[in-house]
C-alpha cells in the first residue's frame, strides 16, 4: 500500500479561498485534501494543482449549500473518491448585513440553510460513515460569546452551530469528536476599508485579531489532541471581553 493510501483524508468546505485555503495549505503535507467550492471553481482548482504539486492528492467537490442534499451528497463522494474520510472543517459561510428589526424572512432563511442547515447535513452524512478518529471541526465567530445585534441573520446561525457541537459529541460519543474554533475579525470582508479593518484588527486586549494561519494551526491541533471534543477555542486577542455593543467594524468608527 502506497504512502498516499494510508494518508489521512480532510474536507475543508469553503476551502477555495480565504480561511479554508489557509486551512487546506496548513494540512497539505499530512492530508489527501477534498477541496469544497461553489462559486469559486477556478480558485478550487488553481489551490488543488498547487498543492498536489507539493505530494498531496486532491480533487475539487462542487457543491451548493442552498441545497442541503448536494451537501451531503458531496461528504459522500469524497469517502468514495478517496476510500476514507477522517477529518472534515466547515468553513463554507455566506453573511447580509441585517438587524433584528430590519431583516427579510428569505435573505435569514438563505443564510440559515447554507449556514447551518447544510452544515448539519455534512455531520450527519460524515458521522454515519463510520470514519476510526473521525472528527468534525465547525469554524464559529468570536461574537457566539459576546453577542451584538449586528448581521443578525448570520449571528443566529453560528450561535446555533455553536450550540450543536455539545450534541453532536454526545451523539456521536465513541464516532466522531466534534469542535469548534471561534475566530475574531481575520480579513476584510464587504465593504470594509483597510483602515477601519486595520482598526478592527488591533483593537482586542493584546492588541492583534487572528490570522488565516492562525485558525489553520487550530485546526491541526484539534485534530492531534485526541482529549479536545465538544471544545471551541476561541481566538480574538480576548476581544470578546471589551463588551462591544456592536460589530467591531462599527464600534471603531
Amino acid at each position: 500500500m502506497s504512502n498516499s493510501e494510508t494518508r489521512p483524508v480532510c474536507l475543508v468546505t469553503g476551502g477555495a479561498r480565504r480561511i479554508g485555503r489557509a486551512i487546506l495549505t496548513e494540512l497539505a503535507a499530512d492530508f489527501d485534501l477534498a477541496i469544497h467550492a461553489n462559486t469559486s471553481r477556478a480558485d478550487a482548482d488553481e489551490l488543488a494543482e498547487q498543492l498536489a504539486a507539493n505530494g498531496a492528492r486532491t480533487k475539487v467537490f462542487v457543491a451548493d449549500f442552498s441545497e442541503p442534499d448536494c451537501a451531503g451528497q458531496m461528504v459522500e463522494a469524497v469517502a468514495k473518491h478517496f476510500g476514507r474520510l477522517d477529518l472534515v472543517v466547515n468553513s463554507a459561510s455566506t453573511f447580509e448585513y441585517d438587524t433584528p428589526s430590519e431583516f427579510s424572512t428569505e435573505t435569514m432563511q438563505r443564510i440559515l440553510t447554507v449556514n447551518l442547515v447544510s452544515q448539519m447535513v455534512i455531520a450527519r452524512v460524515f458521522g454515519a460513515l463510520g470514519s476510526d478518529g473521525a472528527t468534525l471541526i465547525n469554524i464559529l465567530d468570536n461574537k457566539v460569546y459576546a453577542p451584538n445585534p449586528d448581521f443578525f441573520s448570520y449571528s443566529l446561525a453560528k450561535f446555533a452551530l455553536k450550540s450543536s457541537i455539545d450534541m453532536l459529541a454526545m451523539h456521536y460519543r465513541g464516532k466522531m469528536r466534534v469542535c469548534g474554533i471561534a475566530p475574531g475579525i481575520t480579513l476584510i470582508s464587504g465593504d470594509q476599508t483597510p483602515e477601519n479593518f486595520e482598526k478592527s484588527w488591533r483593537h482586542s486586549l493584546t492588541g492583534t485579531g487572528s490570522t488565516p494561519d492562525q485558525i489553520a494551526r487550530t485546526v491541526r491541533f484539534i485534530w492531534q489532541t485526541k482529549a479536545l471534543n465538544a471544545d471551541v477555542i476561541v481566538l480574538d486577542g480576548g476581544q470578546r471581553l471589551m463588551s462591544l455593543e456592536r460589530d467591531v467594524a462599527f464600534a471603531v468608527e
